[in-house]
């Protein structure tokens, strides 16, 4: 928990430092593109510095030059020297170009334009009165010149120069003042901005330092409880008292504990990238990779394995060994952990228990047989009359004699139970006749609780069994039934024979079995009470018993009860049949390794006319299956070699037997379904499975008469995929309209209809009235539609299934369930 903060903090931090350098990029960013805009902005200050410089000195270049054209004009005039006038045609001529380049310059200011429009003119009012003095001069005419100048005409346009020329001089000043105010208002923020960028700057420095330093402590940290949590899991690996070895998915050894060093007699360093094979035979079928391998031979490892096998050390001994088996998906691939025990010592106190079973079926049972049948010959008076003391001591004597004998029968017969050794001889009998030497076995019991025991009459229920064992399963049931009836109660037993199977019923009106008990009546050593052993006698083993019995006849033992009114118990048997078995019904493959259980299931199939072939291990039956056809397989979940759902999965994997229905039959059926749902298996059936619910699963399989079939859709896609699906088990008739189904009932009445409710011609349902014959005949309907069906329509139909919800293997099965329904009613 701890090294997981640890590493949170680590990853913040990580994140924080990221942020910080992140920020840290920012900041400069902003303070270059700030810099260089600050840049920009003096560089072009500079520019509009010189430019305004220089219009100020062109606006005041045209002064100047008015200046000297009017100094050699009035030169001219008074002394009539033509030098003068080279200054004043000088001046003249640069005029209009100096007035043209203000004119562009001042372009783009409206008031600064005004005023070159207004110099221009009084220019143009200047140079006209010059020109005309210079030409008055020119001809001679002093006076007249003279008069012109000192007329004050030519002063007053030479002031209303001036006044123009310092005007746009001062507007030009004040707009570069203006600028540089500016300039200066963007400098000072600039600094600021800067000075506060490099403030934050160096407080991301400081954060970003802080964070390096508990980055690097935490980190720290977080390697040290690495190593501790890495040194405490390599001492737990270490300790443990199981093997402990993983493999890379090739199969090869990556690492292994203590333990596995002192079970296989390897040093790990030699067993480093070693195949697996050198001490366990995990997946030795055949070639190919050896996780497939191992999923073909062992099962799926999902949900983990856990088989029994055998071992081999250095030295080349073998010996026995139970292996779990667990998948770890790394990004490498998937990797395993094998969890390897020695069970050399288990198999060694399983041995001493077969001993001591041995020993107490034959050293004990001997004596206390000896025992009970003398203290039963003094009871019964073969010693002559005792006295009435040693009478009573000698009755107690053999009531619990017999009780111990019964104890150690029923320890024997769970232990030879449970071992799969107790012997059966299967033959055909009268239930009714087992049911009658019971009763009569336990009469004598029954009188002495003043219990009425009867039999009702009926016809003969004959089923196939072991005649022995059938009667201690009844013997119990009616003992218990005595036992916990009240005096002058009566136990009344009924025998009958129903469709498939041969009821047994006893029951009593005795206290009813309590809610709370109910779990675990089948147990062992179960009591409702643990007074009623001392008060009422008995191991809380017969019920067990009982039931492992009727189980291996493939039968089931059940109860009713209402707590205060008495309580019935079942056992349901396959009724036995005489009629000549058919073979037409097609074949069936049985993997089951319990041979009375695959017996029984061979038994009942065969009356519904299947031939079965029975495979003991996963690997017999994937030949069996890959040799031959069969309609359906039944699996159990538990093989000696494999796991049920790993064969299933073998089973859909492999291109022949892909398509082959599966039904399993097993007593770990929940954990099966949790493993294997996504898997496309008929049904899961618990053991003891409901014989009317297999004969049902089984009745729904494709048989050899294919259906015929008329699938009304107005899509093509779905006639084509539809019929592809149902191919291989019926005969289908596309439509695609209601004339055309019309058309196609005309000419062949089907066996079924799938219909689609959203056609052109019409709504689906108006269908339904042409489905009906003369003689009130219907032929079954599957409603298959994108629609919700109107609820009151539905009683109409035989089954609705909705596109998109449902798959076309639940249609199939759907199909093959009312086809061959209709033909078991036909």
């Amino acid at each position: 928990m701890a090294a997981g903060k640890s590493s949170l903090r680590s990853t913040r931090y990580r994140w924080g430092l990221a942020v910080a350098g992140g920020l840290v990029l920012a900041i400069l960013v902003a303070s270059a593109v700030e810099l260089r805009r600050e840049f920009g902005g003096a560089a072009r200050l500079r520019a509009e510095v010189g430019r305004s410089y220089d219009t100020r000195s062109r606006i005041q270049s045209v002064f100047s030059l008015m200046q000297d054209a009017e100094t050699g004009q009035r030169g001219f005039i008074i002394t009539g020297d033509e030098r003068f006038l080279e200054p004043y045609d000088r001046a003249l001529r640069e005029m209009d170009g100096a007035l043209a380049e203000l004119q562009r310059r001042l372009a783009d200011d409206p008031a600064q334009s005004r005023e070159v429009v207004a110099l221009r003119t009084l220019v143009g009012r200047k140079r006209d009165t010059m020109e005309r003095t210079v030409e008055l001069r020119t001809d001679g005419d002093v006076g007249a010149a003279m008069a012109i100048v000192s007329s004050g005409e030519g002063k007053i346009a030479m002031d209303g120069i001036r006044e123009v020329v310092e005007r746009m001089i001062r507007q030009e000043a004040a707009a570069l003042d203006q600028l540089a105010q500016r300039s200066e208002g963007r400098t000072r923020r600039t600094e600021a901005l800067v000075a506060a960028l490099f403030v934050l700057l160096i407080a991301t420095a400081a954060i970003i330092g802080f964070l390096v330093w508990r980055f690097v402590t935490t980190r720290t940290a977080l390697m040290e409880r690495l190593a501790a949590s890495a040194a405490r899991q390599q001492a737990t690996l270490d300790s443990a008292i199981d093997a402990i070895v993983t493999l890379n998915p090739s199969g090869s050894v990556e690492s292994v504990n203590a333990a596995g060093e002192r079970m296989f007699g390897w040093p790990a360093s030699d067993l480093i990238r070693r195949d697996v094979g050198v001490l366990i035979d995990l997946a030795d079928n055949g070639e190919g990779a050896f996780l497939r391998r191992l999923g073909e031979s062992q099962g799926a490892l999902e949900g983990g394995i856990v088989r029994e096998m055998t071992a081999r050390r250095r030295d080349g001994s073998t010996f026995p060994v139970d292996v779990a088996l667990g998948a770890m998906d790394l990004p490498t691939g998937r990797h395993l952990v094998a969890v390897v025990r020695d069970i050399s010592e288990r198999r060694r106190i399983e041995a001493m228990k077969d001993a001591f079973v041995s020993t107490v079926s034959h050293e004990l049972r001997t004596p206390l047989t000896s025992i009970a049948g003398s203290l039963g010959l003094l009871a019964g008076g073969a010693a002559g009359e005792l006295p009435e003391k040693a009478s009573r001591l000698i009755g107690i004597a053999h009531s619990n004699s017999q009780r111990l004998v019964r104890l150690i029968n029923d320890i024997l017969d769970v232990e030879k139970l449970e071992s799969g050794r107790q012997p059966m001889t299967m033959e055909v009998l009268d239930l009714r006749d087992v049911a009658r030497r019971s009763v009569e076995g336990v009469q004598g019991y029954a009188d002495q609780l003043g219990v009425v025991l009867s039999l009702g009459e009926g016809e003969p229920a004959p089923v196939r069994g072991d005649m022995d064992r059938l009667i201690q399963v009844v013997t119990n049931l009616l003992s218990n039934a005595a036992k916990f009836s009240p005096s002058g109660g009566e136990v009344s037993v009924g025998v009958n024979p129903e469709t498939r199977i041969a009821r047994l019923s006893v029951a009593d009106r005795g206290p009813g079995i309590p809610d709370a008990f109910r779990a675990r009546i089948f147990g062992k050593f179960a009591q409702a009470d643990a007074s009623d052993a001392r008060a009422k006698g008995g191991t809380g083993l017969g019920l067990a018993i009982a039931r492992e019995i009727a189980e291996r006849h493939g039968g089931r033992l059940w109860f009713e009860s209402q707590e205060g009114e008495g309580a019935t118990f079942h056992l349901d048997l396959p009724l036995w049949s005489d009629a000549p078995r058919s073979t037409g019904a097609g074949r069936l493959l049985i993997c089951e390794d319990d041979p009375d259980a695959a017996r029984v299931l061979s038994d009942m199939l065969a009356l519904e006319g299947y031939e079965t072939d029975v495979a003991a291990t996963a690997r017999e039956a994937l030949s069996l299956a890959r040799r031959g056809a069969y309609q359906a397989a039944l699996v159990d979940l538990q093989l000696p070699d494999a796991d049920g759902v790993g064969l299933i999965r073998a089973l859909k994997a492999d291109r022949s037997t892909r398509g082959m229905p599966v039904i399993v039959v097993s007593g770990d059926v929940a954990r099966g379904k949790v493993r294997g749902r996504s898997l496309e298996v008929v049904d899961w059936m618990e053991k003891p499975f409901d014989q009317d619910r297999l004969r049902q699963a089984i009745a729904a399989l494709p048989g050899a008469a294919r259906p015929k079939v008329l699938h009304v859709d107005d899509d093509p896609d779905i006639l084509s995929v539809t019929a592809e699906a149902l191919g291989d088990t019926a005969e289908v008739t596309p439509a695609r309209s209601l004339g055309e189904a019309r058309d196609a009932l005309g000419r062949q009445r089907p066996d079924l209809v799938i219909l689609d409710l959203g056609l052109p011609d019409g709504h689906g349902l108006d269908l339904l009235p042409d489905l009906t014959d003369e003689a009130g005949a219907t032929i079954p309907v599957i409603v298959y539609s994108a629609q919700d069906l109107d609820a009151r329509i539905a009683p109409s139909v035989q089954a609705v299934l909705t596109k998109s919800r449902m798959s076309l293997t639940q249609l199939s099965r759907t199909v093959h369930r009312l086809a061959t329904n209709r033909e078991g009613e036909g």
